[in-house]
């Protein structure tokens, strides 16, 4: 088996997929050991085309509308110990699984995530960070463009949650958690995107995923599915 299965979810992605899938490919990692499965979320751009240009990346093709079905989707595919997860709107740095691998030496470690540095930049862009950041360092929840699970972890909490489309990550790593421990794994910032931040449509944003975290935390139930598409 794998070591690593990396899934990469995509919705008309022509713009900024080509760095992250380089990125991804060119991993200081054996090639026989990690595998890159890209599910095509419905795209009407370039974006397929460009994940075929890539011979070791696996192309999926998902017709079910929704970034959650995309990641079922992958990880129903996906052969590793270690699922890993980024966004094609992201570029990981080039020891990315081998400081994973040193995470999950340790049997009790069930997820692990890693911090991000997003751009373009911008004092608003640099708040919302510090935040993500924060969140990373201080309680262990992971976004979902540098987030990983032990398989056996993710299939015996019964994986993603196909009524839980916005937050996904977040409802992942809380069962999870129940099993065991959530790291940081330091140092292992990905460069992705801050597309989410840059208008006043990032407050909208900011307020339903406080709103939709609270609910899954206190009643395990989403209260908006959809999180508004922004390219």
């Amino acid at each position: 088996m794998l070591k690593f299965s990396i899934i990469v979810p995509a919705f008309n992605e022509e713009k900024l997929l080509f760095q992250g899938l380089e990125s991804l490919v060119n991993l200081d990692y054996g090639k026989k050991d990690y595998e890159v499965i890209l599910v095509n979320n419905n795209s009407t751009d370039k974006t397929r085309d460009i994940a075929l240009s890539f011979p070791f990346v696996k192309v999926l093709d998902e017709p079910k509308q929704g970034n959650v079905f995309a990641l079922i989707c992958g990880t129903k595919q996906a052969c590793g110990e270690i699922l890993v997860f980024t966004d094609a709107d992201t570029v990981v740095p080039r020891d990315w699984l081998k400081n994973y691998e040193g995470a999950y030496e340790d049997p009790g470690v069930v997820c692990a995530g890693g911090g991000a540095i997003m751009f373009p930049r911008s004092l608003k862009v640099r708040a919302a960070e510090k935040t993500v950041n924060l969140i990373a360092s201080k309680i262990k929840y992971f976004p979902g463009f540098n987030l990983s699970i032990r398989r056996k972890v993710y299939e015996k909490i019964g994986g993603f949650d196909p009524k839980v489309n916005f937050d996904q990550d977040f409802f992942l790593v809380l069962r999870a958690k129940k099993l065991g421990r959530s790291v940081l794994v330091k140092n292992n910032e990905v460069k992705t995107s801050s597309r989410r931040y840059k208008d006043y449509r990032a407050a909208v944003y900011i307020a339903k995923s406080l709103v939709n975290i609270t609910s899954l935390f206190v009643f395990k139930k989403s209260i908006f599915f959809e999180f508004g598409n922004i390219r």
